[in-house]
């Protein structure tokens, strides 16, 4: 990925427009945090994560960082070309500042973990995540995970954390019946997902597509 590339922001400007217009993205002086996963991997969410960052960061005045939160948190480093030293959950927040990468020519920064987040029960791990969770808040006014697939449990886990996720669909890959069984699996457990993005749209979305994901 040509992450200087000067139009790359522009690329994922209407997904900026979109999630802003949804309520998914804080309006001026407002924070927000948003976690992008897909039913099944190689759906872009890296990719998509990336792009909206660096739409936000090129139209915000605030601070924008984007965490690879997925089980190996390294794909987002890997499409960058950076190198992050992956942050620990139990970190203190005081150690936050060597795990942080600046993106070049982007606008953002980057944060690799070690893991996803523990859950809200998980009582010890959670309290040393809340610190530093809060302390990242402080500090950027928007935050953009990518949680990666919903064939881990990470999405799961930023859900607890996160103000909204959102599900990014590949339309190359997906059919009507392919969403109708990931809406039954949700029903059984599984993230609330508040919007959606349709990934890798080159042609008109059929309209039963969208009722599928009504």
């Amino acid at each position: 990925m040509d992450a200087a590339a000067p139009d790359f922001a522009d690329a994922f400007e209407a997904v900026r427009l979109k999630l802003l217009a949804s309520g998914l993205l804080g309006a001026a002086n407002v924070s927000s945090s948003l976690a992008l996963t897909a039913i099944g991997r190689g759906d872009g969410v890296s990719t998509v994560a990336i792009g909206t960052a660096a739409a936000i960061a090129g139209r915000d005045d605030g601070k924008v960082l984007l965490v690879d939160g997925t089980p190996l948190g390294e794909r987002c480093a890997a499409l960058l070309s950076l190198t992050a030293a992956p942050l620990v959950g139990s970190a203190e927040p005081a150690a936050l500042d060597q795990h942080l990468a600046a993106v070049p020519g982007l606008g953002f920064d980057l944060l690799q973990l070690a893991a996803p987040p523990p859950q809200a029960g998980e009582t010890a791990a959670a309290a040393a995540w809340t610190a530093l969770w809060q302390a990242l808040r402080q500090r950027y006014r928007h935050v953009v995970v990518d949680a990666g697939s919903l064939r881990s449990d990470a999405p799961l886990r930023w859900a607890g954390w996160v103000d909204h996720s959102a599900l990014v669909i590949d339309t190359t890959r997906v059919t009507r019946e392919m969403l109708e069984g990931f809406r039954r699996e949700l029903r059984h457990g599984g993230p609330a997902l508040a919007g959606f993005i349709l990934n890798k749209r080159k042609f008109h979305v059929p309209a039963r597509l969208y009722r599928a994901l009504s």
